[in-house]
């Protein structure tokens, strides 16, 4: 038997009601609609209203609304007879209207705003369940129908006993299902389908409103058939209900597959029988524009830009940080990566609907030789969101073949990464704390600079780099230990000498001009060599900052001395400082506070700045922009961020990344990045993570473990 009526056999039950009660009227009365106020009550006023209440007005469900509309009608039916009902019954019977209407008013008035809450919500609550149930129009007219046969009738006179029976008759055959029954008797609708609800509205594009019957059930993962007013019939993909008025309210996504259309029935959602194959959820996907291989994960809402769309999910346990999703714009796939996710509770009248809202900054297109290109507009309002199903790879990358490889887009199989080799010199930045993977990462990115016949020189104060790049077997360019110790001395002779320091001075600079020399021999046998493409400058044993200040400023200045005495000859250089923040540091916040040191910080700062025309790159690694020198910092065009929590990191992040990102970079788990800048083949800020390498793991455990002891 079908959970729905028919609305022939509405139609049918209303005349057919309509017909008795007025032959009982012209029988006891006289007249099929009689003008005396005392039978007027009985018969127009209250009899007839719970017949077409119960046929047609109120169909599924009594809104607040509809209780109001029904106690007012019932007060204006009691007044007519005011002065001839007797008293006290009179104040009983106007008495429940009156509380009936208060209480409806109430809720209507309280329910007007779209966010109920607060003390709002809690008269909304107390109030919404017994406006309904009291002031549906079979309860509060049968009290109004009764009342009257109380006023003016006895209990032992025929008519009374005729209206009663006529009255129980009627309510009896809506929960005995009568009307139902009819339905089906009378449906020529394949066997086994059964109607799940009728469809209210259809919202543009193809999202489906449906009021469900009874424990209809409305489930992501059973497609429902759609038959339209115009009896075509299309597949439906259920995506989430809530209770609404008294009733549960579907939402629904037409998919455009047509579905067998059932003969007799229309404008409802029917469940299909046993022996009809619902489509696939790929099926469904791909119909929706999402491609082969790619699953619903929901549909575009309000509030959703051009740079980040808003969706609000299907399943709450299928989307992550830095999850790829796609969808289509101006018919062409767009793509978008999930930075946060956040509850809402939308409220209807006084029920409410709690969802789960993911919001996707936008990559853009994919081709290989341009990588994520930015898209001009957005989806539209309820456009469907797709995601590859499980770890399913895209066949597309965003890289080229020559290109360096940072890692890959979370779970997709998508490579990220640039030309390393056409931007090096615009200067990079690699931001994180410890343990999150910068260090592996400047290996990679010094393994690629080598291979492609960059000159690289590295600044280690973190001992590692010898160890780890054995492999290419670098040169060592560092001061002796002997020198190194002469130099700290000497600028302690300068900063505790007498007023002036002169003879001190004059001792340093002839000290400085041999060391000069003698850093500039090993520079250029360094780059004259090409048996080895990595040097490196080590300055672990070194404690003083301005030695270690004064060891930096020398070597960058011989650099960029070589590359600017080479202009048109010279192949380019790549410097990586590790720990930045102790060769480039920002003088307000490490506490430099003599000239000297913070000319020397200048001086590194001024390099930076002149080395991009020379062909003189830098890579710096820090763990907070804090304590790095924002003049540096500043002309890196692309960072690369691990995890970092700090106020002052994330601030200077935003102005790079935009507001979106900075909620998720302090969640980054290990190995994961976000990266933004010249090289990277993104034209929008992406998370990428970097493959966990057993090999590299362990070379950094057993560095790790010789460095301790």
């Amino acid at each position: 038997m079908p959970d729905t009526i028919a609305p022939w056999v509405r139609i049918l039950v209303l005349a057919l009601a309509t017909s008795i009660a007025a032959i009982i009227a012209r029988v006891f009365t006289g007249d099929y609609l009689p003008d005396n106020p005392r039978e007027a009550i009985v018969f127009q006023h209250t009899l007839l209203l719970i017949v077409l209440g119960s046929a047609v007005l109120e169909r599924f469900y009594t809104k607040p609304a509809d209780s109001v509309m029904n106690s007012l009608m019932g007060l204006i039916s009691l007044l007519s007879v005011h002065g001839t009902a007797p008293e006290i019954p009179w104040y009983v019977v106007t008495g429940y209207c009156v509380i009936v209407f208060v209480l409806s008013i109430v809720c209507v008035s309280v329910s007007s705003r779209d966010n109920i809450a607060g003390w709002r919500g809690t008269v909304a609550k107390l109030t919404y369940r017994p406006s309904v149930v009291f002031g549906s129009s079979r309860t509060l007219f049968s009290v109004v129908f009764l009342g009257a046969l109380w006023f003016f009738y006895d209990i032992q006179e025929a008519i009374t006993l005729a209206l009663v029976i006529f009255w129980g008759l009627f309510l009896a055959i809506w929960p005995l299902r009568i009307p139902e029954l009819l339905t089906a008797w009378f449906s020529r609708d394949e066997p086994g389908h059964s109607v799940t609800g009728q469809i209210v509205r259809v919202d543009s594009p193809n999202i489906l409103r449906v009021a469900l019957h009874g424990e209809a059930r409305w489930s992501y993962d059973s497609p429902q058939i759609a038959v339209l007013p115009n009896r075509k019939a299309q597949w439906v993909q259920p995506l989430f209900s809530q209770f609404q008025d008294g009733r549960l309210l579907a939402t629904g996504l037409l998919t455009g597959l047509e579905a067998e259309a059932l003969p007799t029935t229309r404008n409802c959602v029917v469940s299909p029988s046993d022996g009809v194959d619902a489509p696939l959820p790929e099926n469904i996907s791909d119909v929706l524009e999402g491609g082969k291989g790619s699953v619903l994960k929901g549909f575009v809402v309000e509030h959703s830009t051009i740079g980040a769309i808003r969706f609000e999910t299907l399943d709450a346990h299928s989307c992550y940080d830095g999850m790829l999703v796609w969808s289509n714009v101006s018919g062409s796939r767009v793509y978008y990566q999930i930075v946060s996710g956040e509850t809402l509770e939308e409220s209807f009248s006084a029920d409410k609907h709690g969802f789960q809202v993911a919001t996707a900054t936008q990559l853009g297109r994919l081709s290989v030789e341009q990588g994520f290109t930015k898209v001009d507009w957005l989806p539209a309002m309820n456009s469907p969101v797709f995601s590859t199903i499980g770890e399913a790879s895209i066949s597309e990358n965003a890289v080229t073949d020559a290109d360096l490889v940072l890692g890959q887009v979370p779970r997709t199989g998508i490579k990220v990464g640039g030309d390393f080799m056409e931007g090096y010199d615009h200067h990079t930045a690699i931001l994180g704390v410890t343990g999150s993977g910068k260090t592996e990462l400047a290996f990679d990115v010094i393994r690629h600079a080598a291979q492609n016949g960059l000159k690289v020189v590295c600044i280690d104060l973190t001992a590692q780099y010898a160890d780890r790049l054995r492999d290419l077997r670098p040169s060592d360019l560092s001061i002796s230990d002997e020198t190194a110790r002469e130099l700290g001395e000497k600028l302690f002779e300068v900063e505790s000498g007498a007023y002036g320091a002169g003879a001190e001075k004059k001792a340093l600079q002839e000290f400085s001009d041999t060391v000069r020399n003698e850093v500039n021999d090993s520079i250029a046998d360094f780059m004259a060599h090409a048996e080895t493409m990595v040097g490196l400058i080590q300055l672990g044993e070194i404690s003083n900052t301005k030695a270690t200040l004064w060891i930096t400023e020398t070597y960058m200045t011989c650099l960029l001395r070589y590359a600017m005495e080479r202009v048109g000859q010279f192949s380019g250089t790549l410097i990586v400082v590790e720990e930045a923040h102790t060769v480039m540091p920002e003088a307000s916040t490490m506490g430099l506070g003599d000239f000297e040191s913070k000319g020397l910080v200048g001086k590194i700062a001024q390099i930076a700045l002149q080395g991009r025309k020379y062909g003189v790159g830098l890579l710096i690694l820090a763990q907070r922009t804090a304590t790095v020198s924002k003049t540096v910092l500043t002309q890196c065009n692309t960072i690369i961020t691990f995890s970092c929590y700090d106020d002052t990191s994330l601030g200077f992040l935003r102005n790079i990344y935009g507001p979106e990102h900075i909620d998720l970079i302090p969640n980054l788990p290990r190995l994961h990045a976000v990266a933004f800048g010249k090289w990277i083949r993104s034209e929008r800020p992406l998370m990428f993570e970097v493959p966990f390498d057993e090999s590299k793991a362990r070379q950094q455990e057993n560095t790790t473990t010789s460095g301790s002891s």
